[in-house]
């Protein structure tokens, strides 16, 4: 019985041993993690990402399962990036961060900052075929009527020059509202800016005269076929499509003196009525919509 409770005492002994040097070993390595991080955000603020970032590596290393971290260490990686350099060791910083901000998605569902800072990485990167694409699998597939996703996958696919993409999501944006000019109105500005082109100010001094022209007309067929169908007095596209109409007299009926005058006529029509439509509304109450036609009297 002796030798018997000997054995348990020595068998206790050990595990406690192991345990000890456990808890030991993990109190060193946490403390070597803390001294790491510490270094590093001292680093960070200095705006010393290359020495930073591996100091928090090595850090996660010893702390694995610190979700702060890990998130850190995405941030680190986003600040190292620079969008010009073409270096191997560079454009992989986008991957690494891009890879923690999808963990982090998954282990802080109801978190919404890393799906934001995932975006702001794309889009720090010129990746808006990504943002759009992950926008399109992550949200719209759970809510395709999301008009806020819909909005901002129209807008990343402007930004990254796919015009004809961006278009698409306006319209699937107006066949949710279809009572909404805004969508409709969307495209009619982009298609001014795009045509616009002074001295002084020119979107694409570049741009062919048959795109101009392509732009000018799909413009007004955006606001007057479809924006100011749904709402008369929508104040803002009655301003734009004043705008495009004098861009149609410049850039595409300018050897036609007759249409020339026609499309400025309109454009001036239009003048007037946005006036109209601003005026009444500031005399607007609460639940009150603007009108584009003068007030009787």
């Amino acid at each position: 019985m002796q030798d018997s409770l000997t054995k348990r005492t020595i068998k206790f002994t050990l595990v406690a041993s192991v345990l000890l040097i456990v808890i030991v070993n993990t109190a060193c390595q946490q403390l070597s993690a803390r001294v790491m991080i510490r270094a590093a955000y001292e680093l960070y603020q200095k705006e010393q990402y290359s020495q930073a970032c591996p100091l928090l590596e090595n850090a996660l290393q010893l702390m694995p399962n610190d979700l702060d971290l890990k998130q850190s260490l995405a941030f680190c990686y986003m600040a190292w990036y620079r969008p010009d350099d073409p270096a191997q060791e560079n454009q992989a910083l986008v991957p690494k961060a891009e890879t923690i901000f999808k963990e982090m998605i998954v282990e802080r569902p109801n978190d919404p900052r890393p799906e934001d800072s995932l975006i702001s990485l794309y889009l720090n990167a010129n990746k808006y075929d990504e943002a759009a694409g992950y926008l399109q699998q992550q949200k719209l597939s759970k809510n395709p009527n999301d008009i806020e996703t819909m909005k901002q996958i129209a807008s990343l696919y402007i930004k990254g020059k796919r015009i004809e993409e961006a278009f698409k999501w306006y319209e699937k944006w107006a066949s949710v509202e279809p009572t909404n000019p805004e969508p409709w109105y969307a495209v009619g500005s982009y298609c001014w800016r795009m045509a616009y082109c002074e001295q002084n100010r020119c979107e694409d001094p570049t741009l062919a005269l048959e795109k101009r022209q392509e732009y000018i007309q799909r413009g007004v067929i955006a606001i007057e076929q479809h924006a100011l169908v749904v709402d008369p007095a929508h104040c803002e596209s009655l301003a734009y499509i004043n705008l495009l109409y004098r861009a149609m007299a410049k850039w595409v009926d300018y050897g036609n003196v007759i249409q020339a005058q026609d499309d400025m006529k309109k454009a001036e029509d239009y003048r007037q009525k946005t006036l109209t439509c601003l005026e009444n509304r500031k005399k607007l109450k609460p639940g009150q919509t603007p009108s584009a036609e003068p007030a009787k009297k």
